[in-house]
């Protein structure tokens, strides 16, 4: 399973970088961003600095970033969520889904016995996520 990972800030307040986080992704990346909010969610830099230092260091006073890893076949279906400044980020398997299955009616050299296989192990796929606490909604 091929993975990718994002950014989120789990705690009220909002996506933050600390000064020094800051500085450091900018040391890191050769870039001079004032603004954490003009950085990728998806950014390799971040994500390894998020991984690797201290939460302390990395942290505004009202930030927790956070990383979440996923299945690459999701990374067009993500759906984000926010309160306060404290976000969530899931899976839209309904989107997912819908996306699949007309991919797969649109197949042209596909007979529609194997369609109607493909279909139905994509969504015995689904119920097999929903049972796994890393996919649970």
């Amino acid at each position: 399973m091929s993975i990718f990972k994002v950014v989120y800030n789990g705690c009220y307040g909002g996506f933050d970088l600390s000064d020094k986080g800051l500085s450091e992704y900018n040391r890191r990346s050769s870039k001079s961003i004032t603004l954490p909010s003009c950085i990728s969610r998806e950014d390799p830099i971040l994500i390894e600095m998020i991984e690797t230092m201290d939460e302390e260091e990395i942290n505004s006073e009202y930030s927790k970033l956070m990383v979440k890893e996923f299945d690459k076949k999701f990374q067009s279906f993500l759906e984000w969520s926010e309160y306060d400044g404290s976000e969530t980020v899931k899976i839209d398997l309904h989107g997912y889904v819908v996306e699949n299955v007309k991919l797969i009616i649109r197949e042209k050299d596909t007979s529609s016995q194997e369609k109607v296989e493909r279909i139905t192990r994509l969504y015995d796929d689904i119920i097999d996520m929903g049972m796994h606490e890393k996919y649970r909604i």
